[in-house]
């Protein structure tokens, strides 16, 4: 079953991880950028084309093979050891271990922070003013999860006051997401807008890419790459 068997409610000595490596950031405002990501272990959502399942899914994967439990004070050891200008946390969903990440994004500084959020859970006082930039990605039908689980009013709320906000989306047919991402802009007052193509391999992206341009230029909005499909990177 998809239990989240080893979260506990709050953990803020360690962090359960699905993985850590350097790499470049592929993906929004920040692409092309050399980072540390940091992919905690465990999320709310089940998205149909996540390409992270091994984070979540204990149906085909036993959590206590494809995650561990790391202590904060190794985890910001490593981080300064590569020596990064900036830390990505992703998932996984990474807000569901906040305390976590707060001790985490206290130790790295100077290095900026990135965390990579579905936009359902409301940031915590303490973690607010640590990072630097939150790339919300509400889900949209094509994850195959109903309305009122995917979208949380009061989580896109105060992601988007933090004034740090950029919002993205994944795209797998334009002709039906592109009206539903404007119907959510407008209803949440969601700025900026970034759009990325659905794929995990280089000739669906550079297709979806090719499908996205005009619509997302006509509307006023940015188009993501996904850069480490493209060049083969993690």
């Amino acid at each position: 079953m998809n239990a989240p068997a080893l979260l506990p409610e709050r953990v803020q000595g360690t962090a359960i991880l699905t993985e850590k490596f350097e790499s470049f950031q592929g993906e929004g405002p920040w692409t092309g950028q050399r980072c540390a990501f940091v992919r905690f272990s465990h999320c709310n959502l089940r998205c149909g084309f996540c390409d992270t399942p091994e984070s979540w899914d204990w149906t085909k994967y036993d959590p206590t093979e494809v995650s561990e439990r790391v202590p904060v004070a190794a985890l910001v050891s490593w981080v300064r050891e590569h020596a990064v200008d900036l830390v990505v946390f992703t998932g996984g969903e990474p807000m569901l271990q906040q305390p976590a990440m707060a001790a985490v994004a206290r130790g790295v500084g100077p290095s900026r922070v990135q965390v990579e959020t579905n936009g359902t859970r409301i940031p915590i006082p303490e973690l607010v003013p640590l990072v630097d930039l939150w790339v919300v990605s509400p889900k949209l039908v094509n994850s195959g999860m109903s309305y009122g689980v995917r979208i949380k009013p009061e989580a896109l709320a105060a992601l988007a006051g933090t004034g740090r906000a950029v919002f993205k989306f994944v795209v797998t047919d334009p002709e039906r997401d592109l009206d539903e991402i404007a119907h959510l802009v407008k209803e949440y007052r969601l700025d900026p807008v970034w759009v990325m193509p659905e794929g995990t391999d280089r000739e669906k992206v550079l297709a979806g890419m090719d499908a996205l341009y005009d619509p997302a230029t006509a509307r006023g909005w940015n188009v993501s790459t996904r850069l480490h499909i493209l060049t083969g990177a993690r």
